[in-house]
């Protein structure tokens, strides 16, 4: 086992040499690649900005070509000439600067173009471009634009024709198709490295050049995904982080245009900028990883001879916990592990000193519970019992040795279960204790009534567990039960008395306060001719009369309903969930059973009913309004000549049955 140990030991410091170069390692391998990307992003964008600068001057100075070369020509034209045709078909070096020379007059009428449209050209009066040509007369570069005649994307670049007093005579302009690769918009074969690329736009956002031609003439995407392209559309000029118009993250820089109030947006996506830093990581990494490899055997040799003084150390260790040795006993020269061995002795004295004084403690504690006539028991500091005395041992017929969780659960009624569980987990919280009283099958299998009371054991801010007092307390309870009874119900016919009664009046009124859709009912009523009985049989057959009257208002009624003898041959019913038609109902029921009571004594027989009165509760009634409504239907019933049952609401009586 000790070697076990040892190797254990040797394995566990050098894993963790190991993995603290690992760390080492990594961390250096983070801060390269760190350190690296954000110098590579910083240089990638200062290149960036260069290249579309270099663009932007590029397409400025072909645009002042052609503008200049156009004013150039515009001073020559005569709108009228008839040989116009043949003058533009001469302007060898602008034809080579545009696809097409156009003039169209004052109105936007086609006057000459080279080469010629197939059908003759289009009128462009009503066109955005040449309007603001005619407005400000001055040179302008149109947005792209789809010829009508032709089908071609396109800009066109427009000087305007004036007259000697500065009147608008027409237009000069010059087409460039967008699609053309050797047109100077064309832009697509700029590249940087095998997806770095550029993109030309105009300020208002349609796209002139893209390596992507389905985006010509497409309107750019909105600030929501492409935050930077809409700050340079409004004239912002730098670079930073944003997405291609496909959607890939890259570096970008963006440059204006002035002359032709254009943007220039060069953009070189991150994963070919993070290439390089990724190889380079790469290769740290099987650096790293190599020099661990190496250096591990070397570490597991070193720590081996590092290690064998404390090798023996703990050989001498497990000696003394086999009992073959009181105290260490280690000759080397590690001041350190000499020190470890004095602690070491001074710990173990005091241990063989506790553990005398704990057993003799055990001992004591264990003849004071065995003793106790009173059931004891003790947990551990998650409830788990592990003690029980003999007194509880023998209350409950579970032996200690056989205690088990669910064995005592099981003991606990089905009704009481929920309630001893909630008990013990509110117990178990941080200053809980537990009071509780439940039943439980007892030793002989009957029901028996026991009381627990339970309380933390504490050792300094540490819980030690809990001790628990169980009684059995089946006869007091029983005892209390039967005073319970006895107080709110009637000897004689063992309904209800007048107390008990109210206490469920009041509550029922509560209860429908509360819940709107709770109904009840009150039904008093008076014995009628009860005296003559009394008077000729005597008041033994009074009471047989009154049991029997009892015993049929009992079997009429459900359990949730209240049936209480107020006192002499009154009586009352509380019909819970029913008011209205349904509480008369009832109530014609009751005096129907009741008229068919009769009894024999003495040869003569005698005959009872009664004379009820029903109120339906109300919001405005309390428990007294609510008996004094019933009482005086039950009087109104009476003077209506008895054996009949009276409203409390309307006072009207129901006819005999």
């Amino acid at each position: 086992m000790a070697r076990w140990v040892n190797l254990s030991l040797r394995l566990r410091l050098l894993l963790g040499i190991g993995l603290g170069w690992l760390v080492l390692v990594a961390a250096l391998l983070g801060y390269s690649h760190l350190s690296g990307g954000n110098l590579t992003r910083h240089e990638n964008r200062v290149h960036l900005e260069y290249q579309a600068q270099l663009v932007a001057d590029q397409l400025s100075r072909e645009l002042a070509e052609r503008k200049r070369m156009l004013a150039r020509l515009a001073d020559d034209i005569a709108i009228d000439d008839p040989g116009l045709t043949s003058q533009l078909q001469r302007q060898q070096p602008l034809l080579a600067l545009f696809d097409r020379l156009m003039v169209f007059d004052a109105e936007g009428r086609p006057v000459a173009d080279w080469p010629p449209f197939p059908e003759g050209g289009p009128e462009i009066g009503h066109r955005s471009y040449f309007q603001q040509v005619k407005a400000f007369r001055r040179p302008h570069v149109s947005e792209p634009y789809r010829g009508g005649e032709t089908g071609i994307d396109q800009v066109m670049v427009i000087h305007p024709l004036l007259g000697e007093g500065g009147e608008f005579l027409g237009i000069l302009g010059g087409n460039t198709s967008l699609r053309d690769g050797q047109a100077y918009l064309n832009l697509r074969g700029r590249r940087l490295g095998e997806a770095g690329h550029v993109m030309l736009a105009t300020a208002e956002g349609q796209v002139i050049s893209h390596p992507n031609e389905a985006w010509l003439t497409q309107p750019l995407p909105g600030a929501d995904t492409h935050p930077l392209v809409e700050q340079a559309l409004l004239g912002w000029q730098g670079s930073g982080e944003d997405l291609t118009l496909d959607g890939e993250p890259a570096l970008a820089a963006f440059r204006q245009v002035w002359p032709a109030n254009w943007v220039v947006v060069v953009y070189l996506p991150l994963a070919q900028l993070q290439a390089p830093v990724k190889r380079y990581a790469r290769e740290l990494r099987w650096v790293g990883t190599g020099s661990v490899a190496l250096m591990l055997p070397l570490l597991w040799w070193l720590l081996g001879l590092g290690l064998r003084p404390l090798h023996r150390l703990e050989r001498q260790i497990a000696r003394v916990g086999r009992g073959k040795a009181e105290r260490l006993e280690l000759n080397t020269g590690m001041v350190e592990l000499q020190q470890v061995a004095e602690a070491f002795n001074r710990v173990e004295a005091g241990r063989r000193d506790a553990m005398e004084s704990l057993a003799a403690r055990e001992a004591f504690l264990e003849a004071v519970l065995a003793s106790s006539p009173v059931g004891m028991f003790l947990t551990d500091p998650r409830g788990q019992v592990n003690y029980l005395n003999p007194a509880l041992a023998g209350l409950s017929g579970i032996e200690p040795e056989d205690y088990r969780p669910l064995a005592w659960l099981r003991r606990v009624h089905p009704e009481d279960r929920s309630l001893f569980l909630e008990g013990w987990r509110q117990a178990l919280l941080p200053g809980g204790t537990l009071t509780q009283c439940y039943r439980f099958r007892g030793a002989e299998g009957d029901w028996r009534w026991l009381e627990v009371h339970a309380s933390r054991v504490s050792g300094g801010d540490r819980v030690l567990g809990y001790a628990g007092l169980v009684q059995d307390i089946t006869d007091r309870h029983e005892r209390e039960q039967r005073q319970r009874w006895e107080a709110e119900h009637d000897p004689l016919t063992r309904c209800l008395n007048r107390r008990g009664f109210a206490r469920r009046l009041k509550a029922a009124c509560d209860l429908t306060r509360r819940k709107a859709d709770h109904a009840f009912a009150l039904v008093m009523l008076d014995l009628d001719h009860f005296k003559e009985v009394n008077d000729s049989a005597g008041h033994a057959v009074g009471d047989r009369v009154l049991q029997r009257v009892a015993e049929v208002l009992g079997d009429a009624m459900r359990d949730e309903d209240a049936v209480a003898r107020l006192g002499g041959d009154e009586f009352a019913v509380l019909l819970s969930g029913a008011s209205g038609e349904a509480a008369r109902e009832i109530a014609e029921r009751l005096r129907q059973r009741l008229a068919a009571i009769d009894f024999r004594h003495g040869g003569r027989l005698y005959r009872v009913s009664a004379s009820l009165g029903v109120a339906s509760f109300t919001e405005d009634d309390s428990d007294t309004i609510l008996m004094e409504r019933a009482d005086k239907a039950s009087y109104r019933a009476k003077q209506a000549g008895r054996n009949r049952v009276v409203m409390a609401d309307a006072l009207l009586p129901l006819e005999n049955g």
